[in-house]
Formats: C-alpha cells, sequence, structure tokens
C-alpha cells in the first residue's frame, strides 16, 4: 500500500504543474464482493464434492481525469500528461481472476498479502512547440505503422484484441522529433528519429554476446546510448472526416524507412553491431479507411478496411548481389451494423463469451476478414534476377453478433472462425501453409453461441435461464496453431478426441468438438443472493477409441449459492 500511496503523491504532484489540473480525487470507484459455495457430481465419474469461491474487486480513483495537457493560441508549448489505460488502480482476485506473473492469485491472500504491483503509469506522451497549425516537438513511439484493431461486435480474447493488422516498418528508433500540420481538415506528421542501444554505462565489459559484463559486480542498470548514428523516418497523414463534412470518416497512410544498416552499440565499440530487425534497409507501408454512418438516431453501419506490407533491401557489394523480401503483405476489412455504443469495456455475458472470452462488446451484427497476400522475394545477383513468391494459404473470416439492449431481458451473443484456404501448384511453403490430409478438413471453423433470457416472477424474484453452445472441427483444434495468436483462445480445452494420425503439425484427430453448457439462474428469492444449477459437457462428439476408452463425456452437474455485495 505503501507503493500505491507514493504513485498517487507523484502523480498529484505532477499535475499540479498546470492550471485547472485535475485535482487528486482519490475515491472507491467500485468495491465488490462475492462468495459462494457448489456441489456438484461428475456425470461420468460418479464423484461428487463442494467448492468454495471468493472474489473481491476494488478500484481506486486516483485523479478525476486520466489526460492533461497545457492550451494555448499562436506560438506556444504544449505538454500532455497521461495515464496509462485509465485514471485509476484495479485489483480482482478470485477464481476467476487473470494470471498475472505466470502464477495465478490466491483467492484468499486478497489485497495485502499477495505484493502485486498496482501497474498505475503516468508518463508524458507530448511535448510541442506550436505556430499556428504547424508545431515540432517529441511524441512517445517509433517510426512503425499500421497496427489496426477491427471494430466488430464481440472482440475475442483471440489474436491480440482483433488486432488484425501489426506494425511494419523499422522497429526500436524511439528517440527524435515530430513536425506537423493539425488542421480541421488534415493532420500530417513527420517523425525523425534514432536508434536507442541501451548500453550506455561506461564501466560494463562488453565480451561480444549480447549482454555486457559489470566488473564491479553490480546490476545491470544499462541506460541508453545517444550517439548510435542510425536515423529512420516515418511519414503519415490522415483526412479527417469532420473537415469536409463527413463525420464520423477517416483515410490513413503512413510510410516508414530506415537508412542505417547497423549503429554504434556504446562508445568503446570497435565495429558496429548490425541492426536486428533488418539486414540493411527495412522500408514499412500502411492505408486505412473507416466510416461511421448514421441511419436514424439508433442505427448505422460501420466500413473499414486496412492495408499492411514491408520490403526490405539487401546489397552484397562483394559479390555483386541485391535482395528484396516484401513481407507482412495483409488486408483487413470489417463491417459492423449496429445498434449502440462501439467498443463496449465489458463482455459478453453468456457462456462461452464471458469472463475473458471477450473483452469489448458492440451490439449489432457485423464480420471482420483478414487477408493475407503472398510474400515475394526478388534475387539479383550480377543482372541474373530470379524471384520465388510464397502464398498464404489461410485467410480469417470472423461473423459476430451481440444483441445488447435491444430486446429487453434478452442477451445473446455469437462468434465464429472461420479459415479459407487454398494450395496452389508449385507454391514455396511457408509458415502459414498448411497441406490437410483428411478431404473433409479443409476449411478450420469454429463456432460459440450464447443466449440469457431474464423472466421477472413477482417483484423481486427473477429466473434466467441460460444456454451455451460451441463448437469446432477437427481441422480447427489440430492446426490452431495457424490460426494466429491463439494464448487465450475462446475455442481452448473442448475436450478429448479419438486420434487419426499423425502428421507435421502433430497429431490429429478423428472427429469434430462440442461442447454444451446450460443452467438456470434465481436472484431474489433469497436477499442478496443467487441460486444457480449448471450443467456441462466435454466434448460429446467424442469417438470411442477402444485402445483408449475416450468415450463421450456426460460432463458436470452443479448446485451453487452465491452471496454477493
Amino acid at each position: 500500500m505503501k507503493k500505491a500511496l507514493g504513485v498517487f503523491l507523484m502523480t498529484a504532484m505532477a499535475f499540479g504543474a498546470f492550471a485547472d489540473e485535475p485535482v487528486a480525487d482519490v475515491n472507491i470507484a467500485e468495491f465488490s464482493g462475492n462468495a459462494a459455495v457448489q456441489w456438484g457430481v461428475d456425470l461420468d465419474s460418479g464423484t461428487t464434492g463442494f467448492k468454495n469461491s471468493y472474489e473481491v474487486n476494488l478500484k481506486l480513483n486516483l485523479l478525476n481525469n486520466g489526460t492533461k495537457s497545457t492550451t494555448g493560441d499562436g506560438v506556444w508549448g504544449e505538454l500532455v500528461l497521461k495515464t496509462e489505460e485509465d485514471t485509476f488502480i484495479g485489483w480482482e482476485n478470485g477464481d476467476d481472476s487473470p494470471e498475472m506473473n505466470d502464477e495465478y492469485i490466491n483467492a484468499n491472500k486478497g489485497l495485502m498479502g499477495s505484493g502485486r504491483n498496482f501497474g498505475l503509469k503516468v508518463y508524458v506522451d507530448t511535448a510541442k512547440i506550436h505556430i499556428g497549425p504547424a508545431y515540432i516537438g517529441i511524441k512517445r513511439g517509433d517510426t512503425q505503422t499500421g497496427k489496426l484493431k477491427m471494430d466488430a461486435a464481440i472482440r475475442s480474447a483471440d489474436d491480440d484484441q482483433s488486432v488484425w493488422l501489426t506494425n511494419v516498418g523499422p522497429a526500436k528508433y524511439s528517440e527524435g522529433i515530430v513536425l506537423g500540420v493539425d488542421t480541421e481538415v488534415a493532420k500530417v506528421d513527420l517523425d525523425l528519429r534514432s536508434y536507442a542501444a541501451y548500453s550506455g554505462r561506461e564501466d560494463l565489459v562488453y565480451t561480444g554476446t549480447t549482454d555486457p559484463v559489470d566488473p564491479n559486480g553490480h546490476d545491470d542498470e544499462r541506460g541508453s546510448y545517444q550517439y548510435t548514428g542510425a536515423y529512420a523516418a516515418a511519414l503519415e497523414a490522415e483526412l479527417k472526416g469532420e473537415g469536409i463534412g463527413l463525420d464520423g470518416f477517416s483515410a490513413k497512410v503512413g510510410t516508414s524507412f530506415n537508412f542505417a544498416k547497423n549503429y554504434q552499440a556504446n562508445k568503446t565499440s570497435a565495429d558496429k553491431i548490425d541492426i536486428p530487425e533488418t539486414n540493411e534497409h527495412l522500408w514499412g507501408y500502411s492505408a486505412s479507411l473507416a466510416y461511421k454512418l448514421g441511419l436514424d438516431d439508433t442505427f448505422y453501419i460501420r466500413p473499414q478496411v486496412g492495408f499492411t506490407g514491408q520490403t526490405m533491401f539487401y546489397n552484397n557489394d562483394d559479390v555483386k548481389t541485391k535482395t528484396t523480401n516484401t513481407t507482412n503483405l495483409a488486408v483487413a476489412a470489417g463491417l459492423l451494423f449496429g445498434w449502440d455504443e462501439i467498443g463496449m469495456d465489458k463482455n459478453a455475458g453468456v457462456y462461452y463469451l464471458d469472463d475473458d472470452m471477450a473483452k469489448k462488446v458492440s451490439p449489432g451484427v457485423g464480420v471482420v476478414a483478414y487477408i493475407p497476400l503472398p510474400n515475394k522475394s526478388t534475387t539479383d545477383i550480377d543482372g541474373n534476377k530470379s524471384s520465388v513468391t510464397t502464398h498464404h494459404t489461410l485467410a480469417r473470416i470472423m461473423p459476430s453478433f451481440y444483441t445488447g439492449e435491444l430486446i429487453p431481458g434478452l442477451t445473446a451473443a455469437g462468434y465464429a472462425d472461420i479459415g479459407v484456404t487454398k494450395l496452389a501448384e508449385n507454391d514455396v511453403e511457408g509458415p502459414d501453409t498448411v497441406t490437410y490430409i483428411r478431404k473433409d478438413a479443409k476449411v478450420p471453423m469454429a463456432f460459440a453461441l450464447g443466449a440469457n433470457y431474464a423472466i421477472p416472477v413477482g417483484d423481486e424474484m427473477t429466473i434466467t435461464p441460460k444456454f451455451g453452445v460451441r463448437f469446432a472441427n477437427a481441422a480447427y483444434v489440430d492446426y490452431a496453431n495457424l490460426m494466429k495468436e491463439k494464448d487465450d483462445p475462446v475455442f481452448g480445452g473442448m475436450g478429448e478426441q479419438k486420434q487419426q494420425g499423425v502428421d507435421k503439425y502433430g497429431i490429429t484427430s478423428d472427429g469434430n468438438y462440442m461442447n454444451l453448457k446450460l443452467g438456470v439462474d434465481v436472484a431474489g428469492l433469497v436477499d442478496n443472493t443467487t441460486l444457480s444449477v449448471t450443467w456441462q459437457t466435454e466434448n460429446i462428439l467424442n469417438d470411442r477409441d477402444d485402445a483408449n476408452r475416450n468415450d463421450p463425456k456426460l460432463g458436470t452437474l452443479n448446485f451453487k449459492a452465491k452471496i454477493a455485495l
């Protein structure tokens, strides 16, 4: 708690440098908890048992605003301070709490016993000198471009929260200036930055490895070395819809390039070190369009499209070789038909799309598509050119829907992930190329659907039936590692399946996967208490394996009483 108070005091002092600054406003934004006891039976083994669970949620507000900047007209200096994510520190512990530092929080340790870092960060985001619409200064970031999150009815926990286009171009060029012009119609930023080499302590001995050795036995507290001699630039431009009479419209383009293939790591280096992100020069480029078109006071449509790519240039003068590699070419597109706020910070609240499985929701119906484009490598050896094209075979389509408050009492949501595969003849096999060994498994696909309906009974009681189902075919489960990032998947842990064989990507399944979850909540019968019954299966499509006896599973049946504050 002393650390938390120290962070709060530093934050209050930092914001005290401004007129009309956000004042320290320490209050409890949220303090809630519950305790539950559950008794259940495993319908396959016949065994029974109790389980106790506890959960506490605390959000401590520190400031009444998370961002503060100076203001002015004509020629003036701008300084922007920000807190990361939000203005409060939050704490959650319980059975469903997220994993932190590779350990799960013990629900019985509480706030003080765990010793966790509160994680609030306050930093300078921007410092600029303005001369009318033009400016020059510094801004956090680097010379990469293109990262794009797609708005959708369901932002699933897969794929880094719907980041379908990642940054491209030279990385770690963080030290430098930004020049630009910002008007009602357009904004243009030009970044000029140098490479950040974190090896500035002169008392460290460099042994040729990546980590220096401290002869005095001190901790390696390396600082950034300023004089690296390596530079990169990025240019980004945005056309603003508000300035041309199209509210909700945005068009962006970006490009970046590094001018040096190596850098000076420290004052005593005899030779420069190759920059690890490139062979020599890297050119990144991106573009995106987005529009929110209101149909009436409630409904709207929002199309989005984005593109990224990067090209690497490498010349070897000794053997007169020139190589050009074009990678990270991808297109992402989405269309959302919605009827409420975009990107609500909550989950869908139905089985299989609750807890951390759906991070943000936008009431509506939509689809997102991710299409990787072929990579190409061209080599010129003393005037003789040759090229190799690598075709990616796995595009993705993600339809989803979320009802929100459209129908009183009803909450329904669905999310699907479909792979579109194609293997052309004579393709060079790349990291995303998949040759499926089963004719019926060429289209990896999975979906999750859930619905709740709250039924009022009298003045106090509410009965809420709940239903959820999720399905994944064998190809989706067997090759999930090729379906982009699956660190915390919506379709993870779906149970067992009879093995068919082994191919280059591992063990293959003989059939598909399906889970069911049915339940009912009764609230209001006892004050502050919810009574629940839940039946949940493992894979009900599991084919019998006479060797391992993997019969279909009946699942578990649980009875629960939860008392909540």
